[in-house]
């Protein structure tokens, strides 16, 4: 008798097992969907908190250096570590900012210059006798695009979106400020943070060092050809080179019309399309991988997959948010069993 239940046994028991699993899936599915539903109502605290935390690990090695190497006392170091770092950031928002008004106001010229090269390069193409259909070359979409509520649509979006970037950043200060003010009452000891700390400020520091050398590079090439806004251009060229892959390409792309508008399809337009992307080129694809080595230990999949999550989850700021975010992510699904695997496959390696 009990020879005869033994088969039944074995299926009950691999019936619960499939459940169990099933069950499991459907768990983690749950848990997954409310996390980015979370992460999506939450984003107007948590993407300033984020920003102001990463800020702080910036600080934090700054401050260490100066009261354990060069003796100084805490407070003189919290406050010279904080100008070091916020200083720049403050001048960055506030050139950004300015540079955005000033667009604003100065649109309706940019307008009448922007039709004037296209029509120009619409001759050009008629000389040549380039086949393309009429209605492309009169440019009439582009004019009711330009002339038309889009443009309007554009100006505020531009307006608005700077002032969410200046209440996001007067966030960033507070809690930076309150974080500084309550640092050292307690030692981190935990390794998982230690090493979070520690890869993301030297992410931090490496992407800064690499965005001002490519702002340099890229800025030789704009005032050697007398291009317009070449400062706003270049600092966002820096600015832009913390989202992965992408932000280059936007780089480059970005004066194109200010080119256009100021040089036609000449050699200056082409000098301004061709250098810089060969620069992006060879410093993000050669220079920049040397020296962050395997520090982040993510495979380029996992970037670019990070790139779109955060970005859909977050917006912009999620895509300046992606790389760090993901690489803690994986710092502390390492460091735990059951998601260790996991963690393998966003260094891109298979699991065992």
């Amino acid at each position: 008798m009990t020879e005869q239940n033994k088969p039944i046994s074995a299926q009950h028991e691999g019936g619960v097992d499939i459940y169990r699993k099933i069950n499991t899936a459907c768990l983690i599915l749950i848990a997954v969907v409310s996390l980015v539903t979370a992460l999506i109502y939450t984003r107007s605290i948590l993407i300033p908190l984020v920003i102001s935390i990463f800020i702080y690990t910036m600080i934090t090695p700054l401050i260490r250096y100066l009261c354990f190497r060069m003796k100084f006392p805490r407070w003189l170091a919290i406050v010279i570590s904080a100008t070091i770092v916020l200083v720049p950031l403050v001048l960055v928002v506030i050139f950004i900012s300015n540079s955005i008004s000033n667009f604003v106001q100065t649109f309706s010229i940019y307008q009448a210059k922007l039709l004037e090269s296209f029509n120009k390069l619409a001759d050009l193409i008629r000389s040549y006798k380039i086949p393309l259909p009429d209605e492309m070359l009169e440019l009439k979409s582009l004019q009711a695009m330009l002339t038309g509520p889009s443009s309007v649509n554009f100006l505020k979006g531009v307006g608005s979106n700077a002032v969410k970037v200046i209440s996001y950043f007067s966030m960033v200060v507070i809690f930076v400020f309150f974080m500084l003010l309550g640092s050292g009452r307690t030692k981190i000891t935990n390794t998982v943070i230690k090493e979070i700390q520690n890869k993301i400020s030297a992410y931090l520091y490496i992407h800064i060092i690499v965005s001002i050398f490519t702002g340099i590079c890229v800025g030789i090439v704009y005032f050697s050809v007398g291009l317009e806004l070449s400062l706003m251009f270049i600092v966002c060229t820096m600015v832009l080179n913390f989202i992965p892959n992408v932000g280059s390409i936007i780089a480059v792309l970005l004066p194109m019309p200010i080119a256009l508008m100021q040089f036609g399809p000449t050699a200056s337009f082409w000098i301004v399309l061709i250098i810089p992307a060969c620069m992006q080129f060879v410093i993000g694809s050669i220079m920049e991988p040397k020296l962050l080595g395997g520090g982040m230990d993510l495979h380029p999949v996992t970037i670019i997959g990070s790139l779109v999550f955060w970005t859909l989850v977050w917006g912009v700021p999620g895509a300046f948010l992606a790389v760090p975010m993901t690489a803690a992510v994986r710092i502390i699904l390492s460091k735990l069993e059951p998601t260790r695997a996991f963690a393998e496959i966003l260094s891109g390696r298979l699991p065992k």
